[in-house]
């Protein structure tokens, strides 16, 4: 158990860096998004930025998925007991994947229920999906080409290099779909999970003020 412990511990360097990431865009929906906001687009500049923030950083939040490959490698550690594995990584691993995407849900459940007031969209289906889309490329980018977010303003010709060089690779084809079904298949279930627990929270809380 104390080398389990120690795999514990190891993680939380790479597993706070990684979470922090995919906290960016959430905490950025709740102010982009807020409940205040305006019948139609903002005009404020600042505002624009924040989106391009939001989309640019969205993508780790899904991103933390890919991680569970660190899982595989742990529990082949030979100094990692069964129980080790079982009580300790597991838990772990659970927790921050679950942390992380579903901090990709309710960025973009935020986003679908902006658009929906403002009335640009009457329904968030088709930019969810087409977002989930561009976050599994973003997705193989950061998880084939080991590129971040930030490259994008501090290596762009590198980015663009890697992105067309990918289009000549099957592999970047079969990984985005991979990626784009698993993304889309958790989305929409937890969508739909978070959806029924505050419709539940709700009718509990008028049940109780009633």
């Amino acid at each position: 158990m104390t080398e389990a412990v120690a795999h514990f511990l190891g993680n939380f360097r790479w597993m706070g860096w990684n979470l922090f990431l995919a906290i960016i865009p959430l905490a950025l929906s709740y102010i982009l998004f807020a409940e205040r906001s305006p019948k139609r687009l903002s005009k404020n500049p600042f505002w624009w930025m924040g989106l391009g923030l939001f989309i640019l950083f969205l993508p780790n939040a899904p991103y933390i998925i890919t991680d569970i490959i660190h899982f595989v490698d742990d529990s082949r550690a030979l100094d990692i007991s069964s129980n080790g594995i079982i009580f300790i990584l597991i838990p772990q691993y659970v927790a921050f994947l679950l942390a992380g995407f579903q901090c990709y849900v309710l960025s973009m459940m935020n986003l679908g229920n902006y658009l929906t007031k403002i009335r640009l969209i009457k329904n968030p289906l088709g930019i969810e999906i087409a977002i989930t889309f561009i976050c599994a490329i973003a997705v193989y980018w950061g998880r084939v080409n080991r590129l971040n977010s930030w490259d994008v303003f501090t290596q762009p010709q590198f980015v663009v290099k890697e992105a067309v060089n990918n289009l000549e690779s099957p592999s970047f084809f079969f990984g985005t779909i991979l990626f784009f079904m698993t993304f889309s298949s958790f989305y929409f279930f937890f969508k739909w999970l978070n959806i029924a627990i505050a419709f539940y929270l709700q009718n509990r809380n008028k049940q109780i003020s009633a």
